[in-house]
């Protein structure tokens, strides 16, 4: 279908996606043009990836209008603006713009009805990855991708008829398929908060996106939401489809899964199911409480079994950059949640650890609320040490009273952190922002911080005081 076609990809990017793009239309003999805003040396971990394959030009550093319009199909990144005047162009010259997704979509739609949907500000990894795990149980073969792996493209010739494949679709991704009206017939919403309102005009537009994950579905359908979030006021289910909901408290109408007495139930028909204990959970805080609590409505409503869902949950013990631990040294506990890019993400981490606590924040700026997340830091953080950027300006003019050292490296956070620290205590890096500027991306972030901290838990690495007082 693509042989000799002229396929560009739009954002080769740093996360995998247009890797996997770009390898799964080469292998399909198309012509291929990668083009990114990014330079060759920025770029040069993803491009080291594809220097054996054939019939791939870069344009890197800036994008040619004439490779749109003389392209016989764009696959543009999630993260790519709608609006791109290069995107208009070529959808004025008649060429088809599409995604990832999208491509995968179209391809398996006929093959499986099994398609999961996981979606929500914070906690889609987490809950794709326990929804996955109880899915594995019983069906071995269950696939997982979207925006928790490089590109679902790569696991695409693993998908046969009927397969199980759950997808963490973000506001991006959802946002690019809007135009196929097509929703997973079951779907997860695990919350919904103020987030990429540097990319969104207005929450409402951001919703709009998120929608997709269950505008389309129908007859017999479910969507599986948060009801201790705005989430569950905001969610219509679509005609003919059924919401199921899921939270700590027990009082409330319809099916769902709920905590009581250290364990978690599921109700069905007004009939309460044991389901498993909260003893068998090892991932930390009560948001990824929340996170167990969605995929067991998910999975009980396909029919799993308690022994299935305990024995899937009690599996998992982290996820890398979520509340992931480091390691220690001299009594000082490290933990890696560079995922948490927005305040609310934060204030989750922070509100897991009883023990005295560091907090490594600061970064880039969404423009979010943040008069929560100064409290929060100001009652229940021990230490603070901020790394410089926007965010972190507007978070020191905000109203910030604790006291804190500020940094241009992560380096000389990190040790600092270390050293102020007493044994028993924890460092927490839980930004709270972006990682732009300083970083590539959040997950350079934290393998940074890993790095850092594996040196020091080594003795590889010496500490020495310094950063800003304030």
């Amino acid at each position: 279908m693509y042989k000799n076609k002229n396929v560009l990809i739009m954002g080769l990017g740093l996360h995998g996606g247009g890797i996997g793009a770009t390898n799964y239309f080469s292998s399909l003999g198309a012509r291929i043009v990668v083009t990114d805003l990014k330079t060759e040396g920025e770029l040069e971990e993803s491009i080291a990836k594809l220097r054996n394959k054939k019939n791939i030009r870069f344009v890197l550093g800036r994008h040619d209008f004439k490779d749109f319009r003389s392209a016989d199909l764009v696959i543009k990144n999630p993260g790519v603006p709608h609006d791109s005047p290069y995107l208009r162009h070529a959808l004025e010259h008649g060429v088809p713009v599409e995604t990832d997704i999208g491509i995968f979509l179209d391809s398996t739609r006929k093959l499986t009805y099994n398609i999961v949907g996981v979606t929500g500000t914070k906690g889609k990894s987490t809950t794709a990855t326990l929804l996955h795990k109880i899915v594995q149980s019983r069906y071995p073969d269950a696939l997982i991708g979207g925006n928790i792996t490089g590109s679902v493209l790569d696991v695409l010739d693993q998908v046969k008829r009927d397969s199980y494949v759950v997808l963490e679709l973000s506001s991006f991704q959802l946002g690019g398929i809007a135009a196929k009206r097509f929703s997973p017939r079951l779907s997860i919403f695990t919350n919904f908060m103020e987030d990429h309102l540097n990319y969104y005009l207005s929450m409402d537009e951001y919703f709009r996106d998120k929608s997709v994950l269950y505008r389309f579905q129908g007859e017999g359908d479910v969507v599986v939401v948060n009801r201790d979030n705005r989430a569950y006021d905001l969610v219509k289910p679509a005609r003919g489809a059924r919401l199921i909901s899921f939270g700590m408290n027990e009082s409330f109408e319809g099916e769902g899964s709920f905590s009581r007495n250290g364990k978690i139930f599921y109700r069905k028909q007004n009939q309460e199911h044991e389901v498993m204990s909260l003893r068998s959970i090892h991932i930390l805080g009560i948001h990824n409480l929340y996170n167990v609590l969605a995929a067991v409505a998910a999975a009980c409503h396909e029919g799993f079994n308690p022994q299935e869902i305990d024995e899937a949950v009690g599996s998992l013990h982290g996820i890398e950059h979520r509340l992931e631990y480091v390691g220690i040294s001299r009594g000082v506990r490290f933990f890696n949640d560079s995922a948490a890019t927005i305040p609310q993400a934060a204030i989750q981490g922070i509100r897991s650890f009883s023990e005295k606590l560091t907090l490594i924040a600061g970064g880039a700026d969404k423009n979010l609320e943040l008069s929560e997340f100064i409290r929060t830091i100001e009652n229940r953080v021990l230490s603070l040490v901020l790394l410089g950027g926007s965010g972190t300006e507007r978070l020191v003019k905000s109203g910030l009273k604790k006291e804190y050292r500020i940094h241009d490296n992560l380096q000389s956070a990190v040790c600092d952190a270390f050293l102020m620290t007493p044994a028993g205590g924890v460092v927490l890096l839980s930004p709270g922002f972006a990682s732009f500027g300083m970083f590539k991306n959040e997950f350079h972030r934290g393998k940074e911080f890993k790095k850092i901290v594996m040196n020091i838990s080594t003795g590889e690495g010496e500490c020495h005081e310094e950063g800003q007082e304030r």
